[in-house]
């Protein structure tokens, strides 16, 4: 076996792993989002407008999901706008707070407010809602949220073929971080977890920042570039001059 050979096997592996962390979170809002499926789906069936508070019951599962796993700060359900009879935003969500206790997120929702948050317009809320398929926001710095940097991800949620929203969760980039740099820094070379925008996740070097895009030239003189998650995006990419 060459060098070049070796270095792809360990690029490959490497690979896998960073991909792990990412599947279990989504795994655990999917666990969610059926949730509140079957929430959504039994108030339909009945003829019953749905209102916040048949969501309250979706605190549980929640809290359960949230519990499970050292990786997300927050997750719950954000929904669809219109959906809900006495408010036009709405979202059921649980954040960690500083001594870890799970305590409901409370953001601005009100539709005068100048400061609004406007999640319809969050890419993590906008591509599963147009085009029916989980997704990663970020990394950002959740000033609203997280105030850190942080990544959303969200699954679209179906009741009866109708989009009612998205379940999610807020990961900040320091606990991704602890999963993932052990197998990255195993890598002899320079190399980056990048998103489908080519900004940094992690890398094992501080040559990568995070929240910096990837310049082309990294790009271009790249020894490997392997899908880590392909339907989002996201890649390992691995440069040629060692760290």
């Amino acid at each position: 076996m060459t060098a070049e050979e070796s270095t792809a096997d360990a690029a490959a592996r490497c690979a896998v792993e960073l991909a792990q962390p990412i599947e279990r979170m989504f795994a655990l809002a999917a666990q969610v989002g059926e949730a509140m499926t079957t929430v959504c789906e039994a108030a339909f069936a009945e003829g019953h407008r749905l209102v916040s508070g048949d969501l309250s019951g979706l605190s549980f599962t929640i809290q359960s999901a949230l519990g499970s796993d050292r990786l997300p700060v927050g997750m719950g359900v954000v929904v669809e706008p219109g959906l809900l009879t006495d408010v036009d935003h709405y979202l059921e969500w649980l954040q960690r707070d500083q001594a870890g206790t799970p305590v409901p997120l409370l953001l601005d929702l009100d539709p005068a407010s100048e400061d609004r948050y406007d999640y319809p317009d969050m890419e993590w809320f906008r591509v599963p809602k147009e085009e029916g398929r989980r997704m990663i926001g970020g990394p950002y710095f959740d000033y609203r949220g997280t105030d850190r940097y942080a990544l959303t991800l969200a699954v679209p949620v179906l009741a009866s073929g109708r989009f009612v929203g998205v379940a999610g969760a807020d990961i900040p980039v320091p606990n991704i971080e602890s999963d993932v740099l052990p197998a990255l820094r195993r890598l002899t070379q320079r190399a980056a977890l990048v998103n489908h925008e080519r900004r940094v996740v992690t890398a094992n070097t501080p040559y990568f920042v995070t929240g910096s895009r990837m310049r082309s030239d990294d790009r271009a003189t790249a020894v490997h570039v392997i899908d880590v998650v392909p339907d989002l995006g996201w890649k390992l990419v691995v440069s040629a001059p060692p760290t």
